[in-house]
């Protein structure tokens, strides 16, 4: 759970109203672990707490709600906030998440709420530079996910204890802001989804502007009778010109795998892991599944993926290509023939890439999906699954420890493009595996 812990005291000097009411000693936990852990940059000492008021933040909070629970990161690396914050491009993602934007004059780390398929991820970084806070130097870094119930826990509970402490107060801000925390409490279900969904795709849901008439009848036509996981692979890359057409290559998706046949066979396959993060996952389900395939040599080429995955309970015909491309980051879409078998339809990537998108298709289907109706789709978003996917692809198309036997100390750009049509990938993928596991040294030259 995170937990934003208010110490209220008196603030003198303090000529606001309400920023006098709501002044406190703030320590935020997520976790069990401190995030507000700080360094006095005068007496060197270490503090776990912060003083300032809790209206400013209380109130970002209340603005960013439906982003903070419901809209995932954008980046394929994790930046610290001050770094994003220099591009226009993704200084109002920063604006939706970090705490950083809910200062105004106190002092906060650089913590960051967003959302990953089913949890939420909460992220704090260590003050980068000296100038971000004068008299502190927040120290505190990690990484949690917490679920969506908990997070939305904490964040009830601050808004709640600076609400009770602002009882009697009447001041515009302070009206607005029980007006905008009523609107949220107080949403039918069919607002509730439109916020969420509109969130999720980096629109304000408040904002007339933003969520028109037509966008929000598009998300209700559009999105609405999707099963739940396809619904938020959708999302997550989805963008609101390209909804409709998304849309229509998704329904001609789901047309061209409807005569994709039956199952061949009713083998199956599972494996648990405990990994902590995506790519190990990827790369130990990719390890388990050719074992599985093959345990007496695990590391050869895949000359037929078709034919591997209908071995696995897939289609008799257990992929196929759609000629044109969707207009967002989709890439493929898992689903299932009218005979009830997997079957993944791709946006034409060229042999190479048609492969990998299969691959990655492989890791939502065995490894994902616990039902049998389930569907997904494989897309270029950065949250866990599909980061793990990109793993699996590249362990399970091209195995590091095949690789490696054909690798000296350095590999040039020639023996890569060998190495790629041996293995049937493209040569970015292979040089990313070896520069991931460390197989050589690329000589570019």
């Amino acid at each position: 759970m995170i937990r934003f812990r208010m110490e209220w005291q008196e603030a003198p000097g303090v000529k606001d109203t309400v920023l006098a009411r709501t002044w406190c000693r703030l320590v935020v936990e997520a976790g069990g672990h401190l995030v507000t852990e700080a360094v006095d940059s005068r007496s060197q000492s270490l503090r776990g707490g912060v003083y300032g008021s809790a209206f400013p933040l209380c109130q970002w909070i209340v603005e960013n709600w439906w982003f903070l629970l419901n809209e995932p990161s954008r980046f394929p690396v994790r930046y610290a906030s001050e770094d994003l914050a220099r591009t226009p491009r993704d200084r109002g993602w920063v604006q939706r998440h970090s705490l950083l934007a809910a200062r105004e004059g106190n002092s906060l780390p650089d913590l960051t709420l967003h959302r990953d398929e089913q949890k939420v991820v909460v992220r704090w970084t260590p003050d980068a530079t000296p100038s971000m806070h004068p008299l502190l130097r927040f120290t505190g870094k990690g990484e949690i996910l917490l679920e969506v119930t908990d997070v939305e826990r904490g964040l009830v509970e601050a808004i709640q204890a600076v609400m009770d402490r602002l009882d009697g107060m009447e001041e515009p801000e302070v009206r607005d802001f029980r007006e905008d925390w009523a609107a949220i409490v107080n949403a039918t279900e069919q607002e509730r989804r439109i916020c969420e969904w509109s969130a999720r795709l980096g629109i304000d849901p408040h904002d007339t502007d933003e969520l028109t008439d037509d966008l929000e009848r598009a998300l209700l036509e559009a999105v609405a009778d999707l099963d739940a996981r396809l619904r938020d692979d959708f999302l997550d890359v989805a963008h609101p010109q390209t909804l409709r057409s998304d849309m229509d290559w998704l329904r001609e998706a789901e047309e061209l795998a409807a005569d994709a046949g039956r199952a061949r066979s009713a083998e199956d396959v599972s494996f648990d892991s405990d990994a902590e993060a995506a790519h190990q996952l990827g790369y130990a389900c990719a390890t388990a599944l050719r074992r599985h395939l093959s345990p007496a040599n695990g590391h050869e080429p895949i000359t037929d993926l078709d034919e591997t995955l209908s071995r696995l309970g897939w289609a008799q015909c257990p992929s196929k290509t759609v000629n044109i491309e969707p207009e967002s980051l989709l890439e493929a879409a898992l689903t299932r023939s009218d005979e009830n078998a997997p079957v993944a339809v791709i946006g034409d990537a060229g042999r190479e890439g048609n492969r990998f998108r299969l691959a990655r298709a492989a890791f939502l289907r065995h490894f994902t999906l616990s039902g049998q109706t389930d569907r997904r789709l494989v897309t270029a978003a950065h949250t866990w699954e599909q980061r793990a996917s990109r793993a699996f692809a590249a362990e399970f198309l091209a195995p590091a420890a095949g690789l490696s036997s054909h690798l000296g100390g350095r590999v040039s750009l020639g023996e890569i493009d060998d190495l790629a049509d041996h293995y049937g990938v493209s040569s970015r993928a292979i040089a990313q595996q070896i520069e991931n596991h460390r197989l050589a040294w690329i000589n570019d030259s």
